[in-house]
């Protein structure tokens, strides 16, 4: 680990890229900025879909800046690090990766090629424990997409805590999905972790749902006050 060391985050607003924004600072690296993939659409392996366009919410309750594009390709996500080294003088580019060693070496290699390392703290973890983490940590998580067999439209909206992660849990076991949801089974967004300065309200949402699988579309979100917040980063 070198401490200090600059860095930018990989964000899709999702639980991953939070934690794993949480974990680094935990361990002594700069935030330096968020940088976020807009799929053209949900086929991506590489980048999370439903609700990436509300990251710059999200950038303004955790004050940092924020850069993206919409786009599939790696090209894309290869332009936004070389930017992200030239206006904020990045050092690495930290993921939320954490079973799938696609994700992993790609994020590896696209970072290599623009002379940044990549760190992925998640990588490898529990994938119960990496849930309990959350919940430990005070992480608000809405689930906001689910994909997978076993997952019903019951699920959209919700917020993750000890009750429903016993459940998920159970039913991963029983059909064979991937507990973090790094496969794409369900995707999340984060309302509120202690790196926020302020946290999300969902105030409205409309539930898409075909029969097998569906999402939720934020229709109006508004930024809180918190009561407390980590007083530095």
């Amino acid at each position: 680990m070198e401490r200090g060391m600059r860095v930018g985050i990989l964000y899709s607003g999702g639980k991953d890229s939070n934690i794993t924004m949480y974990k680094v600072y935990l361990q002594g690296y700069e935030i330096a900025c968020l940088i976020t993939i807009i799929p053209a659409s949900d086929e991506s392996m590489l980048f999370h879909y439903p609700n990436a366009a509300y990251t710059s919410i999200q950038a303004e309750c955790l004050q940092l800046p924020l850069i993206s594009s919409t786009s599939d390709g790696e090209a894309s996500l290869e332009e936004l690090l070389i930017k992200a080294r030239e206006r904020f003088g990045i050092d690495g580019v930290v993921s939320g990766a954490i079973a799938s060693r696609y994700q992993y070496e790609r994020f590896t290699s696209i970072a290599s090629r623009v002379g940044l390392k990549h760190i992925a703290p998640c990588y490898g973890e529990d994938q119960y424990m990496h849930m309990q983490e959350l919940l430990a940590n005070n992480f608000s998580v809405m689930i906001t997409s689910v994909s997978a067999y076993g997952l019903d439209a019951s699920m959209l909206g919700r917020v993750i805590d000890a009750k429903l992660l016993s459940r998920l849990r159970d039913l991963s076991i029983k059909y064979g999905f991937n507990l973090s949801f790094e496969g794409g089974e369900a995707e999340t967004f984060v309302l509120d972790m202690p790196l926020f300065r302020k946290r999300i309200s969902v105030d409205g949402y409309r539930v898409h749902w075909d029969g097998v699988r569906g999402h939720i579309e934020f229709m109006d979100l508004s930024i809180k006050d918190k009561l407390v917040t980590l007083s530095s980063r």
